[in-house]
């Protein structure tokens, strides 16, 4: 026999029976499939409960298997009784790769005898945790509404409540009677902002503090804050929502970049725009309802 082979044969039956016993050894995943989130609010407290949950981080047995975007059908190397935790993702600032656990939504827990092979399924549900602080919230029911002209505003068009049965509201959610609605028509430079009426003192030192709309528009809204810090006023935009193509979107948008560092004692009042170019023919019009500043306490 080669010498060469000879040297080269046990080597090669050891490995052999490694992976003989590897494969054996195996273990076979059980499966969790997890349904889109169902979300509901009790309204009298948090207002209207619409959202856009549209992924999940999930947890078994304390353990962190992952960020999945839903419907999904996950494997788990666990089998036996375990304990499911899945936390409710969105899309933070509007951006599809920022994907983040919403903290005012609660997450689900389940608990599950998970087998080899087989599938799980999950439908889980949510809705605002109990500690969530509503600073401030505009759902135009009362047709009172809270927003005022701010910054450089030069437009004489203003935010108006509208029944959501009119032409064009098309809202995809129920629960609504009204809807704040802007019609810029000047074929003008025309700078359009709002502003809540009321100023508010915020938690700073890295909180999230959100700021929540459904929105429809075919111009790009800008979103900011105004702080007052007693001695000078700054805006500070933070987010431009792009037109949604005639369609109503939910948004989260997270003031943390311009309200975290915030000295205390400073008020904060949110603000919402657009502009209009000279020569510009095409009306411009936004939908826009159930708007809430909030954070977790």
């Amino acid at each position: 026999m080669n010498q060469l082979f000879k040297s080269f044969l046990p080597l090669f039956v050891f490995a052999s029976l490694f992976y003989s016993c590897d494969k054996e050894d195996e273990q076979v995943p059980a499966y969790l499939h997890i349904t889109k989130f169902s979300f509901t609010s009790k309204v009298s407290d948090f207002g209207l409960g619409t959202s856009d949950i549209i992924g999940a981080k999930v947890f078994v047995n304390g353990q962190e298997i992952g960020n999945f975007e839903l419907p999904a059908t996950i494997p788990v190397l666990s089998s036996g009784k375990a304990i499911v935790e899945i936390f409710p993702n969105v899309k933070e600032n509007a951006s599809i790769s920022n994907q983040k656990y919403y903290k005012p939504y609660t997450s689900f827990r389940d608990t599950l005898m998970l087998e080899p092979k087989v599938i799980d399924t999950i439908a889980p549900k949510s809705t605002y945790r109990t500690n969530t602080n509503l600073v401030w919230m505009e759902d135009f029911e009362d047709q009172a509404i809270s927003l005022v002209k701010s910054g450089f505003n030069n437009s004489k068009d203003s935010i108006v409540a509208i029944p959501t049965n009119s032409s064009g509201v098309d809202q995809p959610f129920t629960g609504s009677d009204y809807t704040g609605y802007v019609n810029i028509t000047d074929d003008t430079l025309v700078i359009f902002e709002r502003s809540t009426v009321n100023s508010f003192e915020l938690p700073n030192l890295g909180t999230d503090v959100y700021v929540e709309m459904d929105i429809k528009t075919n111009v790009p809204v800008q979103v900011g804050i105004y702080a007052d810090n007693s001695v000078t006023v700054i805006q500070s935009p933070v987010l431009v929502v792009n037109a949604t193509d005639g369609k109503w979107k939910k948004i989260y948008v997270n003031l943390r970049s311009e309200t975290g560092d915030l000295s205390k004692g400073t008020k904060v009042r949110v603000f919402l725009g657009t502009y209009k170019e000279s020569g510009d023919t095409v009306d411009k019009h936004i939908y826009i309802d159930n708007l809430k500043l909030l954070y977790v306490q």
